[in-house]
C-alpha cells in the first residue's frame, strides 16, 4: 500500500525514483515487480490507452482537416461549402480540444518545475525546466507552439472579413501572403503528431 499512496494519500513517486535510480537489480525485485502489475494492471493501464486513444483521434482529425480534405480536388473551384465547414469544423476541434490540452499540460509541468527548483541552467545561464529534456514533452511544447502558430495565421479568419459567396472561404486575397507560411507550420504540426504517436510501441 504505501508504495503506492504517500502519508497524504496521493500516489507515491516510489516507482519513478526507482526508475530515475536506473538499478536493474531493484527493479527485478519481486515486491517492486508486484507492485508495478497491479499499478499497471488495475490502473495506469486505462489512463495510458485512453490517452493514447485520444491522441489518435486528434491526429486523424488533423490529417482530415489539413490534408485530405484539402486535396479532393485539383482545382480549387471545385470546392465545396460543405467541405469548407467541414475542414473549419476539424480545425476548430483542433484548436479547441488539442491546442488547449498541450497548453494545459504544458503550464502544470512549467509551474511544477518552477516551485520544485527542477531549473537547469544552459550554459550557466539560461534557466530550462528538466521536463523539457524529455524527447516527449519538448515535442509537445513545440507542438503546441505550432499549434498556437496555425490559429494565428489560420485563412479562415484572415479570410472573415473578405466578401466571401461561400462560409468558410480560405482563399481569399487576405490570406494569400500567410498560406505558404501556415502550410510549413501545418507540416510540422504533422510530423510531431506522427513522432509523438511512435509512444504507442512503448
Amino acid at each position: 500500500k504505501h508504495l503506492m499512496q504517500d502519508g497524504e494519500g496521493k500516489m507515491n513517486k516510489a516507482m519513478e525514483w526507482l526508475a530515475d535510480n536506473k538499478d536493474p537489480k531493484i527493479i527485478c525485485h519481486p515486491v517492486v515487480v508486484m507492485f508495478a502489475d497491479v499499478f499497471w494492471g488495475q490502473l495506469a493501464n486505462q489512463y495510458f490507452l485512453l490517452g493514447r486513444l485520444y491522441f489518435l483521434f486528434m491526429l486523424t482529425v488533423f490529417v482530415f482537416g489539413e490534408s485530405i480534405l484539402n486535396h479532393l480536388h485539383t482545382d480549387k473551384k471545385e470546392e465545396t461549402e460543405a467541405e469548407y465547414i467541414a475542414i473549419f469544423a476539424c480545425r476548430l476541434v483542433i484548436y479547441l480540444f488539442s491546442m488547449t490540452r498541450f497548453i494545459f499540460l504544458q503550464m502544470k509541468l512549467l509551474l511544477s518545475d518552477c516551485k520544485a527548483g527542477n531549473l537547469t541552467k544552459l550554459g550557466g545561464v539560461l534557466p530550462v525546466p528538466n521536463y523539457l529534456f524529455s524527447y516527449e514533452k519538448f515535442g509537445s511544447m513545440v507542438l503546441m507552439i505550432c499549434l498556437i502558430l496555425m490559429l494565428c495565421l489560420e485563412p479562415i479568419i484572415h479570410c472573415l472579413s473578405a466578401d466571401n459567396k461561400k462560409m468558410f472561404y480560405p482563399h481569399c486575397a487576405e490570406a494569400k501572403d500567410i498560406k505558404d507560411v501556415y502550410s510549413i507550420i501545418s507540416a510540422i504540426a504533422m510530423l510531431l503528431y506522427w513522432l509523438l504517436l511512435t509512444d504507442l510501441t512503448v
